[in-house]
């Protein structure tokens, strides 16, 4: 199969307006957690990670005066546009298929991208996208690594030479926030609710992926190539009654290494982990299970910088990582970890290149 090339990236969260403003938050281990406007069912305000109005471009009027979204997908809406046209913004080619990962459902809540989304994101910005192409994904956390096995179809292929795949999220909507307050997973000020619990986020992040090396995104001589993602599920995931094992994750991150050129070595960990504690097991079980893959492995959880991104996580932790290997003196092998609400688990590796100069 052929490389699948990082060529750009694009992210919005509440650390910041574009990608290397949001790495050099996480870099700086900056918090941008703040108690919001929503309060819990014990009447406390409850912690959020929201990306300022002003950060967001203006909707355009038509769908403004045409109520066609509701407050929660005019600022998804929103989001993808700043983060899609900053993925976008060196690209001069034909227009490319997108695949965008959007929230997952919960139980009694729909809360999936509305089926216009993708028409609509057309009225509102002129983006270089092959609308007839593309499609959204409801998977949450997993979505973008779900698109990421699409685009590396099409990129193989040779359909296209060029996929634009991301994932947008927003933790602004009531009855999701709700359902989350009743089982007491959101961080909140009151003194009652256990600590165990997470602050969701918002944002939007994008990868612009090529099979050309020429196009790839590169610093120092190195290009950012993603292998296959491994996927799976995991049937005892935090809404079900069976036996929690955190076996998901472990086939999918197996099924990642198997992807990964010799010398199988990992030395950079990027995960989904929220701050629960509910994520830890299946973690260790996965990379105890693979300890022979990992080399004075680092975890990172860039959540504690600005919330849990939902479907937005994925790009968002491969752009992380990316630029992450930019910097180090010694580029690594790095493993995203990305885990749902529901049963399903992905993983992939990002593998340093040198591209000939």
């Amino acid at each position: 199969m052929a490389t699948t090339y990082i060529a750009n990236c694009g992210l919005i969260t509440a650390a910041g307006g574009n990608a290397l403003m949001n790495f050099a938050a996480y870099r700086a281990g900056i918090n941008t957690y703040q108690a919001a406007n929503y309060h819990s069912s014990d009447h406390h305000q409850v912690t959020l990670a929201l990306v300022p109005d002003g950060a967001l471009p203006p909707l355009a009027e038509s769908i403004e005066e045409a109520e066609l979204l509701s407050f929660r997908d005019e600022r998804l809406l929103q989001m993808t546009q700043a983060a899609a046209q900053e993925a976008l913004a060196h690209y001069r080619g034909e227009p490319v298929p997108l695949i965008l990962a959007g929230p997952e459902n919960y139980p009694g809540v729909i809360n999936q991208l509305p089926s216009n989304f993708l028409s609509v994101l057309k009225t509102q910005v002129d983006l270089p996208v092959l609308y007839h192409a593309s499609r959204t994904i409801g998977t949450g956390r997993t979505g973008v690594l779900e698109a990421l096995r699409l685009a590396h179809f099409y990129l193989s292929s040779g359909q296209h030479d060029h996929v634009l795949v991301g994932g947008v999220d927003s933790c602004q909507h009531s009855a999701w926030l709700n359902f989350l307050d009743s089982t007491e997973r959101l961080k909140s000020a009151s003194p009652h609710r256990r600590a165990d619990t997470f602050v969701p986020g918002e944002g939007a992040a994008f990868l612009l992926l090529t099979n050309d090396p020429a196009c790839a995104m590169t610093a120092k001589g190195l290009a950012m190539s993603l292998a296959e993602p491994g996927f799976s599920e995991e049937p005892g995931h935090i809404y079900s009654e069976a036996p929690y094992r955190g076996e998901g994750l472990d086939v999918a991150v197996k099924q990642a290494l198997n992807h990964l050129p010799e010398p199988h070595k990992i030395g950079c960990l990027f995960s989904s982990s929220n701050g629960e504690s509910y994520w830890a097991k299946e973690l260790g079980v996965a990379v105890t299970r693979s300890s022979a893959s990992f080399d004075n492995m680092k975890h990172q959880h860039p959540a504690d910088c600005f919330g849990d991104l939902g479907a937005a996580t994925g790009a968002a932790l491969i752009a992380l990582a990316a630029y992450s290997n930019f910097k180090i003196a010694s580029p690594t092998n790095t493993l995203i970890c990305t885990s749902s609400d529901s049963a399903y688990r992905a993983a992939v590796c990002l593998i340093p290149e040198r591209i000939p100069a």
